[in-house]
């Protein structure tokens, strides 16, 4: 298994990036490390920057500084993410997105 993590706090398993499988984010980026209470991920798949197949997904909190969720691999060649806290707090990776190549 292999897991990618962020410089920002953004754990993936990058194996598990094919259309249709399952993958698992663990988050402990910004808005986990200033005490959000909850996050909120929103992802998206598509064959280029553009967003489609939007989900916003309420994460677990898995210990005092991390969340964790799971979501469905659309079909497409970018995984998008970004996340958000209750307070309306965006984590977008300072506009540019968290993008991982979905494997075909």
């Amino acid at each position: 298994m292999k897991h990618i993590t962020t410089g920002h706090g953004v754990q993936i398993n990058t194996d598990s990036l094919k259309p249709k499988n399952i993958v698992e984010i663990t988050y402990k980026g910004l808005l986990a490390q200033s005490g959000a209470d909850e996050v909120y991920m929103r992802c998206g798949s598509s064959y280029t920057k553009d967003w489609n197949d939007i989900q916003d997904i309420r994460m677990t909190k898995v210990g005092e500084d991390a969340f964790r969720a799971q979501t469905l691999v659309q079909d497409g060649t970018v995984f998008n993410l970004c996340f958000r806290d209750s307070a309306q707090n965006w984590d977008n990776n300072s506009g540019s997105n968290y993008s991982f190549t979905i494997l075909q």
